[in-house]
């Protein structure tokens, strides 16, 4: 007996297989072994002929930039005869997109925005990496995946301005020297304490000690939070201080994601630290849709998973690139 849900994924894989042929077939490079062995791959089931016309759809989008694999004549004996396959125009669109970066010089932008913050930063992680670092003053920092940091540590100053991500500090305590933090907006002042700052999030969440978190663009005094407590960016400006559970708030240090009815937004950003590549949602209304659970942070798949199972949602990935969820 065949299940719905078999076929399913069997749909997805051939269509996830298909997007990786299609990006290595376009590469000028591509050697006469690797269209031998798509052939082969094209040749060993139809559902992996209806995925290839699905692709080539997507260029027609495009106005057929890809019109150079035609060469040889490859493509046209298992086209011919072909259906068109399931994907939904959102879909199509954004793989289109996603496809064309790949053969652009852009590409490699588009697939990790953060390449540049690096480039410029005194301190970074890859997506997918963690990192401790000790400070010329002796604090500690955390740096989540895909985040980047310029520090001036030159007499009297201590400054950090975090240029994207999240970092959990421990500062040590000088009187002297205050230590601050800029991040877009959000502006920290501490003496010595422990706290997290999420740039993306504009939030400041504190694990013990006294920290004053100003918003720059506001005229309002600083609001000042301490233990466990967070203060974020709402219409405009920052909100009230609210408590925070620590076991969920600080758990990607200790290498898990905990999320409880967490908005597929934020989801999508969990994900973009996780792994290179980007994660995009093609339709607007999934980011409505929430998902609960606890998972590993260098798992990305898991999380995936949990959303077609639990959301019925689909997913297409070009590995190292980008992830699509759409219905």
């Amino acid at each position: 007996m065949v299940f719905a849900s078999d076929n399913r994924d069997d749909r997805e894989r051939a269509s996830r297989e298909a997007t990786e042929w299609f990006v290595r077939l376009n590469n000028p490079l591509a050697s006469d072994e690797t269209r031998r062995a798509y052939r082969a791959w094209l040749k060993a089931d139809p559902a992996h002929h209806d995925a290839m016309v699905d692709i080539s759809e997507l260029w027609g989008a495009l106005d057929r930039p890809a019109a150079h694999l035609a060469a040889g004549g490859w493509h046209r004996s298992a086209a011919a005869s072909l259906r068109p396959g399931p994907l939904k125009l959102g879909l199509r669109v954004a793989a289109a997109a996603v496809i064309a970066m790949v053969l652009t010089g852009g590409g490699a932008i588009w697939r990790d925005p953060g390449m540049i913050d690096r480039a410029f930063a005194d301190v970074a992680t890859q997506p997918g990496e963690r990192r401790e670092v000790r400070l010329a003053d002796g604090s500690l920092v955390m740096l989540d995946g895909g985040t980047a940091l310029k520090t001036d540590m030159v007499g009297g100053v201590r400054a950090i301005t975090m240029l994207r991500g999240r970092v959990w500090f421990d500062v040590v305590a000088d009187r002297q020297r205050p230590f601050t933090v800029h991040a877009g907006r959000v502006d920290v002042l501490v003496h010595g304490t422990a706290f997290e700052v999420d740039r993306e999030a504009g939030a400041v969440t504190v694990e013990h000690g006294q920290v004053a978190v100003s918003d720059a663009e506001a005229t309002r005094g600083p609001v000042n939070l301490t233990n466990w407590q967070r203060v974020s960016l709402k219409d405009g400006g920052l909100g009230a201080p609210e408590a925070v559970d620590p076991e969920q708030v600080f758990a990607w240090r200790r290498g898990l994601i905990v999320l409880d009815r967490a908005p597929l937004s934020r989801v999508v950003k969990e994900l973009d630290n996780m792994a290179p590549g980007r994660v995009l949602i093609v339709d607007p209304e999934l980011r409505r849709m929430t998902l609960s659970g606890t998972f590993r942070a260098d798992d990305p798949g898991a999380v995936l998973e949990a959303l077609r199972s639990t959301l019925g949602v689909r997913t297409l990935s070009v590995p190292g690139f980008a992830t699509l969820i759409y219905r």
